[in-house]
């Protein structure tokens, strides 16, 4: 290894694993920040949602608290794009993740089995997803075996033991393996992307004592999206060969951790800090218009103020929908949905079209003027007849009177009804026209349909006509006013991640049929008619 990295290992071995304030001035700190995955989704109004996976550290693995919008810059290409986004967590999210726990067994970690066991059972996968996998293999001078199995069959089951070797353990060969395993990951339904993770706990010894292959292993990792993160234990207080547990994190853009002394306390605070990582992780969702143009572009998240770091650039993908091309149409539940209509008619459907409306209004004028011409046949009084041999100049034969003409009958008169009073039919005003109503296209409660009224409130907090609970919505978030009349208002009630409407944020607003709301990760469409 050359010095540069030696002296980048020997730094993370002098850090202590304690709490860190990103206003500390008087704690000098080297902040990083990692993006782990980009996704692109086609948005059901316009544009997309693109969504950036962030980790954002200090040297010693604390997370960075980036809530302040101005902390955060996107970069695509070569300068910043200024897009709207909302920030959440991954564990709000229903990502799936896999991961490989790979600790050593040798006989002098005898002591410390049991405590590395009960930490990973508590501390690390806790409370971790449901769509989580994962497999623990132990490797002493053999290499660990194991496989891939849901959380639920994990928890409360992780037993190590040593296998009483004493030599140097075969760790890249465990790493190989649990590599093969990551890249074997199943998910329902099959093809949603899946979040890798090594934890590798050991000493940093190798059998093979190949530090080529150290660094080669750090980079296929990486090359394959698997971070690989080390936490670092040695009985005899051997610290050269945790270089390599350093140099496997810093290739593959993981983390390092080092637990001097073998005490419950001190492997908690690593495996918990390590579930923070895991499970707090930044997800930022940007709301990318029609006209920004960033897909296939390479992107990187830099952050500023007193934690300045720049990520690693990652390239904006196409479309899709979990890990499904979506080139047309939207996503919702993991689907790809195709806006509904037909395609082209052609020259001949034209002339069809044009020639039947050409008909159909020929036949309509015909009716209209046969009925124009019955009335006006009825009102024209017929000339009395003279006497036969006429001519007009004669005189008329004495006596002689016209015939007398019939006295029209007079027409006859409708029994007047009395007007019944009009009967509303669920789901319409009195005035006939529909009772507004929202249909969510996306989010936690997509598909559903909800009528409107006059003050109806929109938040996380219960009792509010439409609970969204994705971690982005504020609890009395948006209400919405109605008139008599049907026409509907909207209102921002101070939310923290705004209102938005067609994309853009607002405070209050009318509110026209089609238009699209966004509120948190939730978008939904106003339906007037």
């Amino acid at each position: 290894m050359n010095r540069a990295l030696v002296a980048i290992c020997l730094v993370l071995l002098c850090t202590v694993a304690t709490p860190v304030r990103a206003d500390d001035e008087a704690t000098h700190q080297s902040y990083f920040s990692v993006v782990d995955r980009v996704d692109v989704e086609p948005s059901s109004l316009t544009g997309y949602r693109l969504r950036v996976y962030l980790t954002a550290h200090a040297l010693g693995g604390q997370l960075l608290d980036l809530t302040d919008p101005k902390s955060i810059q996107l970069h695509v290409g070569s300068g910043e794009k200024k897009i709207p986004y909302a920030l959440g967590t991954y564990a709000e999210t229903d990502s799936d993740t896999a991961i490989v726990v790979l600790v050593q067994a040798t006989i002098d970690y005898t002591d410390a089995l049991p405590l590395i066991a009960e930490s990973i059972d508590r501390d690390l996968l806790g409370d971790l997803s449901d769509r989580t996998q994962v497999a623990v293999l132990q490797f002493g001078e053999t290499t660990g075996t194991g496989k891939l199995g849901t959380i639920k069959s994990t928890r409360g089951k992780v037993m190590l033991a040593t296998d009483n070797s004493a030599g140097d353990p075969a760790l890249l060969d465990t790493l190989d393996r649990a590599l093969l395993l990551l890249k074997k990951a199943k998910t329902t339904p099959e093809g949603r992307p899946v979040r890798k993770i090594v934890v590798v706990v050991g000493d940093g010894r190798d059998m093979a004592g190949d530090k080529d292959r150290v660094t080669r292993a750090g980079q296929r990792a990486d090359k394959e999206g698997v971070r690989i993160h080390t936490i670092a234990y040695s009985a005899n207080d051997a610290r050269r060969p945790m270089l390599a547990l350093g140099e496997l994190s810093k290739r593959s853009q993981g983390t390092f951790r080092w637990v001097r002394k073998d005490a419950a306390d001190s492997w908690k605070a690593a495996f918990t800090q390590l579930h923070d990582e895991i499970a707090k992780q930044y997800v930022l969702t940007y709301f990318v218009g029609p006209d920004d143009d960033v897909i296939g572009k390479k992107m990187k998240i830099v952050t500023v103020g007193r934690t300045e770091s720049t990520s690693n650039e990652m390239k904006i993908g196409e479309p899709s929908c979990a890990g499904n091309v979506c080139a047309t149409g939207y996503c919702a539940e993991d689907k790809c949905i195709q806006y509904k209509g037909g395609g082209g008619r052609g020259v001949l459907g034209w002339i069809l079209l044009v020639g039947g409306i050409l008909v159909g209004a020929v036949v309509v004028l015909g009716v209209i003027g046969f009925f124009i011409t019955k009335r006006q046949q009825g009102q024209i009084q017929m000339p009395p007849a003279m006497p036969p041999g006429w001519q007009p100049g004669m005189p008329l034969p004495p006596g002689w009177q016209p015939p007398q003409m019939p006295a029209p009958k007079p027409p006859k008169q409708k029994k007047q009804k009395l007007a019944a009073a009009p009967v509303v039919p669920p789901g319409y005003l009195p005035n006939g026209r529909p009772i507004p109503a929202l249909m969510i296209t996306s989010g936690p409660r997509t598909g559903e349909r909800h009528l409107l009224r006059n003050g109806y409130l929109i938040g996380k907090q219960p009792g509010c006509d439409l609970v969204i609970e994705d971690g982005y919505t504020s609890s009395m978030h948006a209400q919405i006013s109605m008139e008599e009349s049907g026409a509907c208002k909207l209102y921002d009630r101070g939310s923290t991640n705004g209102t938005f409407v067609n994309g853009v944020r607002i405070t209050d607003t009318p509110l026209q049929h089609g238009i699209m709301i966004r509120i948190g990760s939730t978008e939904m469409r106003f339906l007037a008619e």
